[in-house]
């Protein structure tokens, strides 16, 4: 899965790109070298950036960060954390991955601040087609309600809006919108923001636009509801 990574460090959004082995953020579009492959571990809650030079993202010496990295390395290994569809990384000292007044990204904060919450947008893919644990989100003709117990799934589009917030599209050019029960309709006017948290190597979350998370319920109906994680918040994509 390829990715780009946007920090705020200063007044606007710059891109998180790498050039030989050095890692910073000075761009404010998406090049070649602002795309990095996420890759984690089915067994660890770890994850790896892979740059456009090949080289895996580590820490080095003097909390510096390169992309010089092996993928057997210790270093290129980084615990991945959320708040509200921003990424937290912290390498494997326990420090935060931020950017410096320089651009230069490196691992020194002990506490995360807005300087080490990177957004993320993905690379090559432009929709989601969701699975739960009781079937896959869709509508029924059935229902005027989303369901996450169907057979065949609906394609939901993904319209970037900033730092890891998407509008949910349905078929047909209207947007997904949300009841005050914690439902969903797919025949909204306004979109509305979307949250979405990576928790896997195709797995992910969505913090709805009420705050709760998007989790399949067993009667069938998509609701937005929980404020913990739970294993029917967790979509396989």
């Amino acid at each position: 899965m390829s990715w780009t990574l946007r920090s705020a460090p200063g007044s606007s959004d710059v891109y998180t790109s790498s050039a030989d082995v050095e890692v910073y953020a000075a761009s404010e579009h998406v090049s070649p070298l602002s795309l990095f492959q996420f890759e984690c571990d089915r067994n660890a809650p770890n994850l790896q950036l892979r740059s456009a030079n090949g080289y895996y993202v580590a820490q080095r010496h003097h909390r510096t960060v390169k992309a010089n990295g092996h993928p057997m390395e210790a270093e290129t290994l980084f615990r991945l954390h959320w708040n509200c569809g921003k990424m937290i990384l912290q390498s494997l000292s326990g420090r935060f991955l931020g950017i410096i007044n320089s651009g230069m990204l490196v691992a020194n904060a002990t506490i995360p601040g807005p300087n080490e919450e990177f957004g993320f947008r993905f690379a090559n893919r432009s929709f989601l087609i969701l699975r739960g644990r009781y079937g896959y989100v869709g509508t029924s003709s059935d229902h005027d309600l989303m369901q996450c117990n169907m057979d065949e799934p609906d394609c939901i589009q993904l319209l970037p809006c900033r730092q890891g917030i998407y509008h949910f599209q349905a078929q047909g050019g209207s947007f997904w919108s949300i009841t005050s029960f914690g439902t969903f309709r797919p025949w909204g006017k306004f979109a509305l923001n979307f949250c979405i948290e990576l928790q896997g190597s195709n797995l992910l979350t969505v913090l709805a636009p009420n705050g709760f998370y998007m989790r399949s319920d067993r009667s069938g109906t998509l609701l937005a509801d929980s404020k913990d994680i739970t294993k029917e918040c967790i979509w396989e994509f």
